[in-house]
């Protein structure tokens, strides 16, 4: 996977398929492995993935925030050559994808949310936070990895796992201060006044068994937005499997 130099970063990024572009853009503590479900569904497609700063293997320094990260999207989009593409955001990474929209909305191609949010909710963030001081206290990286698998997936994902005796995998250990960053990027974000000024119809996906973020606040967004249309996807967590939306995805930017 190459990595460039943008925005005084050495950002890690991945290019695959061909055709028009389009760019996912991950989640708090998500490395872009975490689209792996999404590129086979996008193959007649050119699909751009990146380790936002403070995930995977993109290298930074110092503090950084919403507008930074928008900032190395469109900068990747420029140094691959991509003028427009379209844009889905999961989580955090619709909160990046709104950045862009209102600052580049000429680079935008079509817009698509999964499980977003437009300040983060208290209760959540009091539990991540509480996840990140207990690692840099001393537990193991696994104690912050078995919460957020909590907050992520829905019941019926530890349900169906625990009659099989599946254990839900632990996502891989990332750097507790790169996650820290971004969790301070997650609760200093507020674009709830914002949100309506999106100049154009979204696609919103919100899972019906979301803990991290409820329900209510993916479709108040989509209510907020001229034209957008909501899907709710059941049995489904902060983590929506790509199978359960991809369908409306395609159909979303076929629509451009």
């Amino acid at each position: 996977m190459p990595k460039v130099d943008i925005n005084g970063i050495k950002l890690n990024y991945e290019v695959t398929g061909d055709g028009e572009p389009i760019i996912l853009l991950t989640g708090f503590a998500g490395a872009m492995a975490f689209w792996n479900g999404m590129l086979p569904l996008l193959t007649d497609y050119k699909v751009i993935t990146m380790d936002n700063r403070g995930a995977g293997m993109t290298e930074y320094k110092g503090q950084f925030d919403t507008d930074d990260m928008a900032d190395d999207v469109i900068a990747l989009m420029d140094h691959l050559g991509i003028f427009k593409a379209h844009l889905l955001g999961w989580s955090m990474g619709t909160t990046i994808a709104h950045r862009i929209v209102l600052r580049y909305p000429e680079r935008i191609s079509s817009l698509t949310f999964v499980s977003p949010y437009t300040k983060r909710p208290a209760r959540s963030s009091y539990v991540m936070n509480a996840a990140i001081r207990a690692v840099k206290e001393g537990a193991d990286f696994d104690v912050f990895s078995t919460i957020l698998n909590s907050f992520c997936f829905g019941e019926t994902t530890f349900t169906t796992r625990e009659k099989k005796g599946h254990v839900l995998k632990l996502p891989a250990p990332m750097s507790i201060y790169g996650i820290e960053d971004q969790m301070k990027v997650v609760d200093s974000y507020d674009g709830r006044s914002m949100i309506k000024d999106i100049p154009f119809p979204t696609l919103v996906i919100h899972g019906d068994e979301d803990v991290m973020v409820p329900p209510w606040i993916g479709q108040k967004i989509a209510e907020n937005i001229r034209g957008s249309k909501f899907i709710m996807i059941p049995e489904a967590g902060h983590i929506v499997p790509p199978k359960a939306y991809i369908s409306f995805f395609r159909d979303h930017i076929a629509k451009k």
